[in-house]
């Protein structure tokens, strides 16, 4: 039950720690109690700086008390949903249309996905060794440094740290510009995200006008 229809007051942050902490209540249990949802229950322990479990810490203890009675119980499914369930269960695949998936189907641009048909492209060009050329020399030149924050890729933690990204000055998009050197500039991920962001005011990193 959501916020706006319960009539149960909210807990005051001292009781919500004596239910989560010393009853060992879990976010579903206090839901319950006060006619909210699980994740409204972890947002008021957030709010309230109380430390939280990790989230499935406490199915176990639900099964170990037999668990509680839900709302489906005894109840059963209508014959309509009885003959979805009988057609899925012969192996058909509601995504598939005359045995192709859906968005196969429909014209490019009504894919939801559809991004000017730029992405295959992209890939395939990444694969060609003008582009692995052009990487190598970016990286040379730019002596594996970010360019904005002057991250030194070879002093972090590479297991923990984000990739560094090489970022087109002028777009992608601008075929004779793609593997130009002088177009191509090393970002770890962070900058590459600032820089295509609307923080980006003054365009730093970018043409004056991208394609």
């Amino acid at each position: 039950m959501s916020k706006t229809q319960s009539t149960i007051a909210r807990p005051t942050d001292e009781h919500l720690a004596e239910l989560y902490t010393a009853q060992r209540l879990g976010c579903p249990d206090i839901a319950k109690l006060y006619q909210r949802d699980a994740k409204t229950v972890r947002y008021w322990l957030k709010r309230a700086g109380i430390p939280t479990r990790p989230r499935g810490s406490d199915s176990a203890q639900w099964f170990v008390r037999g668990g509680d009675p839900r709302s489906f119980s005894g109840t059963k499914h209508s014959a309509a949903s009885r003959a979805l369930i009988a057609i899925g269960s012969k192996g058909r695949k509601p995504y598939l249309r005359d045995g192709k998936h859906w968005l196969h189907t429909v014209p490019a641009d009504q894919n939801p996905n559809w991004k000017g048909g730029v992405t295959p492209e992209r890939q395939e060009f990444y694969r060609t060794r003008e582009w692995k050329a052009a990487a190598k020399a970016v990286w040379r030149r730019e002596d594996a440094c970010c360019q904005r924050c002057k991250l030194d890729w070879r002093t972090v933690d590479r297991a923990s740290t984000p990739t560094f990204h090489i970022h087109h000055v002028i777009s992608f998009a601008v075929r004779e510009q793609r593997a130009v050197v002088g177009n191509l500039v090393l970002l770890c991920r962070p900058c590459h995200y600032w820089v295509h962001s609307n923080e980006n005011e003054q365009r730093a990193f970018l043409a004056e006008r991208e394609a």
